[in-house]
Protein backbone atom coordinates (compact mmCIF):
# COMPACT_ATOMS: atom_id res chain seq x y z
CA UNK A 1 0.00 0.00 0.00
CA UNK A 2 2.81 2.32 0.91
CA UNK A 3 4.65 1.50 -2.24
CA UNK A 4 1.71 2.31 -4.64
CA UNK A 5 1.31 5.55 -2.73
CA UNK A 6 4.75 6.28 -3.00
CA UNK A 7 4.47 5.14 -6.96
CA UNK A 8 1.42 7.70 -6.87
CA UNK A 9 3.52 10.30 -5.70
CA UNK A 10 6.23 9.77 -7.97
CA UNK A 11 4.03 9.46 -10.77
CA UNK A 12 2.44 13.03 -9.55
CA UNK A 13 6.10 14.46 -9.08
CA UNK A 14 6.90 13.56 -13.14
CA UNK A 15 3.68 15.03 -14.45
CA UNK A 16 4.59 18.28 -12.79
CA UNK A 17 8.35 18.17 -13.54
CA UNK A 18 7.16 17.50 -17.56
CA UNK A 19 4.61 20.61 -16.88
CA UNK A 20 7.17 23.03 -15.00
CA UNK A 21 9.42 21.69 -17.92
CA UNK A 22 7.25 22.81 -20.78
CA UNK A 23 6.21 26.36 -19.31
CA UNK A 24 10.01 27.16 -18.93
CA UNK A 25 10.38 26.13 -22.65
CA UNK A 26 7.95 28.53 -23.55
CA UNK A 27 9.41 30.99 -20.73
CA UNK A 28 12.76 31.17 -22.74
CA UNK A 29 10.81 31.11 -26.43
CA UNK A 30 8.76 34.15 -25.17
CA UNK A 31 12.20 35.36 -23.39
CA UNK A 32 13.84 35.20 -26.99
CA UNK A 33 10.84 36.64 -29.31
CA UNK A 34 10.76 39.60 -26.65
CA UNK A 35 14.80 40.03 -27.32
CA UNK A 36 14.29 40.29 -30.92
CA UNK A 37 12.02 42.71 -30.72
CA UNK A 38 13.68 44.98 -28.30
CA UNK A 39 16.69 45.05 -30.75
CA UNK A 40 14.39 45.83 -33.64
CA UNK A 41 13.16 48.68 -31.52
CA UNK A 42 16.53 50.02 -30.52
CA UNK A 43 17.65 49.75 -34.20
CA UNK A 44 14.28 51.91 -35.44
CA UNK A 45 14.91 54.19 -32.38
CA UNK A 46 18.64 54.65 -33.07
CA UNK A 47 17.61 55.58 -37.06
CA UNK A 48 15.02 57.53 -35.66
CA UNK A 49 17.81 59.90 -33.23
CA UNK A 50 19.86 60.23 -36.68
CA UNK A 51 16.75 61.44 -38.73
CA UNK A 52 15.64 64.26 -35.75
CA UNK A 53 19.50 65.28 -35.14
CA UNK A 54 19.42 65.83 -39.30
CA UNK A 55 15.94 67.32 -39.24
CA UNK A 56 17.20 69.81 -36.34
CA UNK A 57 20.51 70.69 -38.40
CA UNK A 58 18.20 71.91 -40.58
CA UNK A 59 16.27 73.68 -38.95
CA UNK A 60 19.00 75.48 -37.23
CA UNK A 61 20.45 76.34 -40.53
CA UNK A 62 17.16 77.21 -41.92
CA UNK A 63 16.80 79.69 -38.50
CA UNK A 64 19.87 81.05 -39.28
CA UNK A 65 19.26 82.07 -42.84
CA UNK A 66 15.47 83.81 -41.63
CA UNK A 67 17.67 85.86 -39.29
CA UNK A 68 20.01 86.72 -41.91
CA UNK A 69 16.99 87.82 -43.93
CA UNK A 70 14.91 89.54 -41.55
CA UNK A 71 18.34 91.60 -40.44
CA UNK A 72 18.76 92.67 -44.49
CA UNK A 73 14.98 93.55 -44.83
CA UNK A 74 15.05 95.80 -41.62
CA UNK A 75 18.73 97.32 -42.81
CA UNK A 76 16.17 98.06 -46.22
CA UNK A 77 13.60 99.95 -44.43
Amino acid sequence: MAKALKNKEIEQLKLENARLTAALSEAQFECQRLELINSNLEIQLNEANRELEKNIEVLQSMKGEIETIVSSLKGKS
